[in-house]
C-alpha cells in the first residue's frame, strides 16, 4: 500500500486469492514487510533507520445477501489472528468489501477495537468507507483511494 505523496507503507512481496485460514476463506492476501528497498541511498536508509516488521491484508468481498455481524467479524478476526501469530506478523490490515453496509455491520467494525489489525467496509456503491476507530484503522481510511 502506498500513499499518494510517494511514502511506502509496506513493502507487499506475495500475494494470494481463495486464502484458507481454518474454515475461513479470504479472497485476498498479500503479505510483506515495512523494510522497503530501492537503490543505494534509500536502501542503506532503510536498512539502518526502519524496523523490518511482517505485516498483512486481507480482503473479502461480500455477496449482496450476505452482512456483517458481530460473530463472524470475530470469526474473521480469529483467522487473521491465527495467520499473524503463524506468520511472526506485527500487524494487518482487513477490508470488508460490499454493498450498502446496515447500521449494525457499521457499528460492528466502527468498534472492532483490536490495535493490530486495521478494519474498513468499503461501500462500493455508494463509495463510502467505514473504519475501526483503531490507529491502523483510521489510517487505512486514509490509504484507501476510492
Amino acid at each position: 500500500m502506498m500513499t499518494g505523496k510517494g511514502r511506502w507503507v509496506a513493502d507487499f512481496n506475495e500475494s494470494f486469492r481463495d486464502y484458507r485460514v481454518g474454515d475461513v476463506t479470504f479472497d485476498v492476501f498479500i503479505s510483506g514487510n515495512t523494510r522497503n528497498k530501492g537503490f543505494v541511498i534509500s536502501r542503506f536508509f532503510s536498512f539502518f533507520l526502519n524496523p523490518n516488521y511482517e505485516v498483512g491484508f486481507f480482503a473479502i468481498k461480500m455477496r449482496p445477501q450476505d452482512q456483517v455481524s458481530e460473530r463472524r467479524l470475530r470469526k474473521w478476526m480469529l483467522a487473521i489472528k491465527s495467520s499473524m501469530r503463524k506468520a511472526e506478523m506485527k500487524w494487518a490490515w482487513f477490508t470488508i468489501l460490499g454493498d450498502a453496509p446496515n447500521d449494525s455491520a457499521k457499528r460492528c467494525v466502527q468498534e472492532a477495537v483490536d490495535p493490530d489489525v486495521g478494519i474498513a467496509y468499503i461501500d462500493m456503491s455508494s463509495r463510502e468507507i467505514v473504519s475501526a476507530d483503531t490507529y491502523l484503522g483510521r489510517m487505512l481510511k486514509r490509504y484507501i483511494k476510492l
